[in-house]
């Protein structure tokens, strides 16, 4: 049910009932809450990621490896993920001197005994390089348009809610006030 006439429900008007003025507020809030709560959101969410992103490798450092089987001659995933590299088995010593296994991103075509430079955590495990700077950006401004795109649509389905919850009463009142003045219709009164 809409009308033609703007802000109507904030005027006086002696037909306004209490469920007008409380839908006016809950789309005075909604509209707020999506132009300022939304992008607040998905900046902080940004920058939370974007933080996180990077500061997770911060710990890591590089080593040694030496692969123990030739690399794949291209990639096999689809879409050329990895940038461009092949995931390939390497034997690497770790700082203790004790010998260690597993698989690498390293350069499509590589032959077995070749050396290559691997990521390690602070716990010694096998990582992937960590993200640069723009993909860092890149996850973040990710993350933080899901975030504020989830905003807004919770408040717009809060929004749509209560309007709904203030229809259904608004025809029940009716509803009771047509029962009550109905039956008076058609009736002479002398």
């Amino acid at each position: 049910m809409s009308t033609k006439v703007r802000l109507w429900r904030w005027r006086r008007n002696p037909l306004k009932r209490r469920s007008d003025v409380t839908e006016a507020w809950v789309v005075l809030a909604a509209g707020v809450l999506v132009a300022v709560g939304a992008p607040a959101v998905g900046a902080a969410t940004a920058i939370g990621v974007e933080d996180a992103t990077l500061s997770a490798s911060q710990n890591w450092h590089t080593a040694s490896a030496v692969l123990t089987q030739d690399a794949a001659a291209e990639s096999t995933v689809y879409g050329g993920s990895d940038s461009g590299k092949v995931r390939a088995s390497v034997r690497w010593t770790a700082s203790g001197g004790t010998a260690h296994t597993g698989k690498a991103l390293v350069k499509p075509g590589t032959d077995s005994g070749a050396r290559t430079t691997i990521w390690l955590d602070e716990h010694g495990a096998l990582k992937d390089p960590p993200a640069t700077p723009a993909e860092a950006t890149a996850q973040g401004i990710f993350f933080g348009s899901v975030a504020a795109g989830g905003v807004g649509l919770l408040v717009l389905g809060g929004r749509w809610a209560v309007r709904l919850r203030l229809d259904r009463r608004r025809a029940g009142e009716w509803e009771n006030e047509w029962a009550e003045v109905g039956p008076k219709w058609g009736h002479r009164t002398a």
